[in-house]
């Protein structure tokens, strides 16, 4: 039985951030490692040394993209991620949930934030608020406001509710490795719009190394927008919260 080692960038990103230019040269390189001649096979996967992700949009060919940086909140304990595609398109991740995008065709996501009870009205609703307010982990009681931002046309300020259920454990199964999983549907409806969505993600059970995670999730930008399937092939693994150390996690083949 052979086990895959799945790395964290935290450590190299770590050592990139002293010097923009050096940051830059890294982003170049983690792009000219994504060949789009490549076919996307295990063994290709397997030899990038860069944490990775395939992405579906609207059930068209699956894109590989790789985490080329991780902010993270040492208040909060929370990551945030960039996940970023040859040609410069990007998602941003926060436990799980995608945040933000560029690159894509139609909409792109400018904004996904919590709205709290502690916030002002202007603070929730400001389309430049920076207000850091981290997301609720991903559970199967969770309920909680969201704020919708999109571009282009400036689209802002749309209020959403959104509730979560568990939908059971469910094994998630790659060419290169095997996962147990708790499969979360959150419903996100937009009263003033009118409209709902379901996202679903996939989160791994808590391990004595590994905060649980998001090793799969279907998710729309918006109502009537893009759908977005990532499966995170070489997942980032957040360390246990009580840990001090950057750590990496065993998943089964």
């Amino acid at each position: 039985m052979r086990f895959l080692r799945y790395f964290s960038m935290a450590l190299i990103l770590l050592a990139l951030t002293g010097c923009s230019g050096n940051f830059k040269n890294s982003l170049d390189s983690a792009k000219a490692a994504i060949n789009l001649n490549q076919a996307i096979t295990p063994d290709y996967i397997s030899s990038l040394p860069y944490a990775s992700t395939l992405v579906t949009v609207n059930d068209s060919r699956p894109l590989l993209l790789i985490l080329t940086f991780v902010d993270h909140d040492p208040l909060t304990n929370t990551y945030r991620l960039t996940w970023l595609t040859q040609d410069a398109g990007s998602i941003v991740t926060e436990n799980g949930r995608i945040v933000h995008t560029t690159g894509f065709t139609s909409d792109n996501l400018d904004t996904l934030m919590p709205i709290t009870s502690s916030m002002t009205p202007s603070s929730a609703t400001s389309p430049s608020s920076t207000v850091a307010t981290p997301f609720p982990k991903l559970a199967s009681t969770t309920s909680w406001q969201a704020r919708y931002d999109w571009s282009p046309g400036y689209r802002y300020n749309f209020t959403a509710q959104v509730t979560a259920r568990s939908l059971g454990m469910d094994t998630v199964i790659t060419d290169l490795w095997h996962q147990e999983a708790e499969q979360i549907q959150e419903t996100v409806v937009f009263n003033n719009l009118d409209a709902s969505f379901n996202n679903l993600f996939w989160l791994t059970p808590a391990t004595e190394t590994a905060d649980p995670f998001v090793v799969k999730s279907i998710q729309y930008l918006g109502p009537n927008m893009d759908k977005v399937e990532m499966l995170m092939v070489k997942p980032f693994v957040p360390p246990r919260s009580n840990t001090r150390e950057t750590k990496t996690k065993d998943i089964q083949s």
